[in-house]
C-alpha cells in the first residue's frame, strides 16, 4: 500500500521504523485515545504493534503504515486494520502533536478513503474513536463518515467503548442499485 497526498506519503511499515513508531508511541498526548494502553507504550509494546502492522500488511496488502512529509519527516502512523467484529477496514491515523491542527489528519483521511475506494473497490470503510477524542470526531465528520454510535470492541481482552463511524463508497453502491434494478427488470415479466 503506497498513498500520496499532497503534503504527505504512507507506505508500509518496515522493521527498521522502530525509532519513528517509538517517538509517536511515547507520547503521552498523542496516544491518549489509542489502544490499548491509552498512554506511553514501552519499546517492547511498540516492537509488537509494529510486527503487527507488518503481519497485517502482509496477510492483507494494507495495514496501518509510515506517514512522512514530502522531505521524508516523520510524521506518524495511518491507514487500514481489519475489524472482525464489523468484518470491514478501519481507516486510522495518529500524528505526532506538532502536526495537529494543520489539516494533515483530514488530508491523510480523505486520501486513504480515495485509496479504499478507487484501489481496493471497499464498498464502505469503518472508524473508530475514544469518546472526548474530539479532534478525530471532527475529522471524521468533515471526510464523509456517519455517526452510527457508540460500541462495545475487545481488544487484547479488555472491553472499549467507541463511538462508531462508516463511510460509504456512493460510486459502488449507485452501480450496484443500478445493476440490481436491471436485474429486476430482465428477470421479471411485468406485464401480469
Amino acid at each position: 500500500m503506497f498513498v500520496q497526498t499532497e503534503r504527505t506519503n504512507i507506505r508500509p511499515f518496515v522493521h527498521s521504523d522502530l525509532d519513528c513508531l517509538c517517538s509517536l508511541c511515547a507520547s503521552a498526548e498523542a496516544m491518549q485515545f489509542i489502544p490499548p494502553n491509552f498512554g506511553p507504550e514501552t519499546e517492547k509494546q511498540v516492537q509488537e504493534r509494529l510486527s503487527n502492522y507488518i503481519s497485517h500488511h502482509n496477510e492483507h496488502g494494507i495495514s496501518f503504515g509510515y506517514v512522512s512529509d514530502k522531505k521524508g519527516h516523520f510524521l506518524g502512523r495511518a491507514g487500514f486494520y481489519f475489524v472482525p467484529e464489523v468484518n470491514q477496514y478501519e481507516l486510522g491515523y495518529s500524528l505526532l502533536p506538532e502536526y495537529w491542527g494543520k489539516g494533515y489528519a483530514t488530508e491523510i483521511a480523505n486520501g486513504l478513503l480515495e485509496y479504499a475506494f478507487n484501489m481496493l473497490n471497499l464498498d464502505s470503510i469503518c472508524a473508530r474513536t475514544i469518546p472526548g477524542n474530539d479532534g478525530s470526531d471532527n475529522v471524521l465528520h468533515k471526510t464523509g463518515f456517519i455517526s452510527m454510535g457508540e460500541r462495545m470492541f475487545t481488544v487484547k481482552g479488555k472491553q472499549v467503548f467507541w463511538n462508531y463511524y462508516e463511510c460509504y463508497n456512493e460510486t459502488n453502491l449507485d452501480f450496484a442499485d443500478q445493476q440490481s434494478n436491471a436485474r429486476y427488470a430482465d428477470d421479471w415479466d411485468l406485464s401480469l
